[in-house]
């Protein structure tokens, strides 16, 4: 076995050795054979669409964090050759929460269920909440109490005929004396 053949072996996640062993690929999983006769897999190979915690999709955390904050909007990030597909979730103040996800369908129709609106990362970009949230650039709120008082009195209610919108008041003025 040359040195290319080693080599290809090794990315494919064989570990075969001089005296010709079994890959690591083709030896079964530690406690025996799967229910489908799985054999195991190498630790730096993931099948495709694989999530890493295995298993389905628990949104319980993402629930979380979108309860306890306000305006959360969802932003599904394209899968690259490092990293699987993920989620964003961005709060109105800009705080966010980065997960791993199985798939896309998966996350839209979680976020229907829940009423959290979905943005694709990739079309879209990211909001600039997020750059500022991680400069420490916080919104600034305004409340009722930070109003200034309402300028004058109240005016006072009406009391007697109610007038037609658009007519002067009912009331006529008394003429103008005569001109001599």
């Amino acid at each position: 076995m040359g040195f290319i053949d080693r080599l290809r072996a090794w990315l494919r996640g064989d570990d075969a050795n001089q005296s010709g062993a079994a890959s690591r690929s083709s030896r079964p999983i530690v406690g025996g054979d799967g229910p489908s006769g799985q054999t195991r897999r190498s630790s730096r190979r993931r099948a495709r669409g694989q999530h890493p915690a295995g298993g389905g999709f628990d949104g319980s955390a993402l629930l979380a964090f979108a309860r306890s904050r306000n305006g959360v909007e969802v932003y599904l990030e394209p899968r690259t050759k490092l990293y699987g597909d993920s989620i964003l979730l961005v709060a109105d103040d800009g705080e966010y929460l980065r997960r791993p996800v199985p798939d896309p369908e998966t996350v839209r129709r979680f976020c229907s269920e829940h009423g959290i609106p979905v943005y694709d990362a990739a079309r879209t970009g990211y909001p600039r909440r997020v750059r500022d949230y991680d400069r420490g650039v916080r919104p600034r709120r305004i409340g009722l109490d930070d109003m200034p008082p309402w300028p004058g009195a109240e005016p006072a209610p009406r009391t007697g005929p109610v007038q037609p919108e658009g007519h002067a008041d009912l009331e006529e003025e008394p003429p103008p004396p005569p001109v001599d």
